[in-house]
């Protein structure tokens, strides 16, 4: 009996030590234990990354390069200076110029009065005039399209002949008559002090009964895009910044010199075929688009283009454009139509112009003074708008880069 309680006893005390040793095993497979719990492996802290140098911000948009320039330019200005900049007024007859000049207006624009009878020399004395007087260089510009619309080469004594319409170059020889042509052009309007023209016309007309049909170069739109990227990219490689007209297209409008036109074409229209001239000339490089007045239902009824923040939020948001957008003549009939009396300027400049084509220099100024003044017009958008009125004239070389 001894002998079988002693194996008993063995027995138990061999099961008790394995199974002491299979809980220990256990628990360290599990990572269980109160040592375990009580001192958890430490992760190390992250270490913050190097810091790099911050890199400048790469120029944006199509006169980026000129932007901090043209900032310096804008500090040094009083509310009054930053005012004139956004006019691009009509040159005033030669009793009115004193106080036209005194307003010191963004740039002026010739027409063929101004020219008439006068040789190279005399013009070259007036442009140099007005620029002396001119505390920051003015834009001078004029309509020189070709065929009916010729305001210097009008004059015989500035030009043997006018220059031909956009359609009979392209008709006689194709795109390399229009290159010959703009590099005429260039040449004459640069030696007289001119540095913007008001061209290309971007327009595609329907048929030949279109108001815009004589000014227009064809009724294809693709032919009408490689004839505007042409003009834009041959006039700014010979120092004239371009304007294309007339955002968003006449297409088959009326005339809005003298009243309302009011376009019922859809969007899908204009994008496959009015606007692929303006988009040709943006991808060029274009620096300017001019707006017309034409009341425009697909992008905002009831409302004339020039005077419409829809459409130049469309310009600047669907069609990518950086650069200067300008009103037409905000004297023409469509206009006063539209806003009766009243100085059109406080609702151009809201609307999301840089520069507005005016004849009536010292009452748009007055409006768009008290405009800033009584909060109608923020002190941010002019600063906008003036801001890259500097910039085309940085570009263009009349501020030194």
């Amino acid at each position: 009996m001894k002998h079988k309680a002693w194996r008993w006893i063995l027995a138990v005390c061999g099961l008790a030590l394995l199974a002491g040793a299979f809980w220990i095993d256990h628990g360290r497979d599990q990572g269980s234990g109160t040592e375990a719990e009580a001192q958890p492996p430490v992760a190390p802290e992250p270490q913050p990354a190097p810091e790099e140098p911050e890199a400048p911000a790469a120029p944006t948009g199509i006169f980026g390069a000129y932007e901090e320039q043209a900032r310096q330019v804008l500090e040094g200005m009083t509310l009054e200076e930053k005012v004139g900049q956004v006019f691009f007024v009509r040159c005033p007859a030669p009793e009115q110029l004193a106080k036209v000049q005194a307003l010191q207006p963004g740039g002026i624009l010739l027409f063929g009065r101004d020219f008439k009878g006068k040789d190279a020399q005399q013009v070259r004395a007036e442009i140099q005039g007005y620029q002396q007087a001119s505390a920051i260089p003015l834009l001078i510009g004029v309509d020189e399209e070709g065929g009916t619309v010729c305001r210097v080469s009008g004059n015989e004594g500035l030009r043997a002949e006018r220059f031909p319409s956009p359609r009979s170059l392209y008709e006689q020889g194709g795109m390399a008559a229009v290159e010959a042509d703009v590099q005429q052009k260039n040449q004459l309007l640069r030696s007289l002090g001119i540095q913007v023209n008001l061209a290309p016309v971007a327009d595609v007309p329907r048929t030949a009964d279109d108001f815009i049909y004589p000014r227009a170069v064809s009724t294809d739109p693709q032919v009408v895009a490689a004839f505007v990227e042409t003009v834009v990219r041959q006039s700014q490689a010979g120092g004239i910044g371009s304007a294309m007209k007339h955002f968003p297209g006449y297409g088959d409008n009326q005339d809005t010199h003298t009243g309302s036109a009011h376009d019922t074409r859809t969007l899908e229209e204009l994008e496959q075929v009015d606007l692929l001239p303006f988009q040709a000339g943006i991808e060029a490089g274009g620096q300017s688009i001019l707006v017309s007045h034409n009341v425009v239902d697909c992008l905002e009824p009831g409302v004339p283009a020039s005077l419409s923040p829809k459409v130049h939020a469309y310009l600047r948001e669907q069609m990518g454009f950086t650069g200067v957008i300008m009103t037409d003549d905000l004297a023409m009939g469509a206009i006063e139509a539209y806003c009766g009396q009243v100085p059109p300027a406080v609702e151009a400049l809201n609307a999301g112009n840089d520069l507005l084509l005016v004849t009536d220099l010292p009452g748009n100024v007055a409006a768009l003074l008290e405009g800033v003044r009584q909060g109608q017009v923020s002190q941010q958008r002019l600063d906008q708008a003036v801001l890259r009125v500097l910039e085309w004239k940085i570009a263009l070389g009349l501020l030194e880069r």
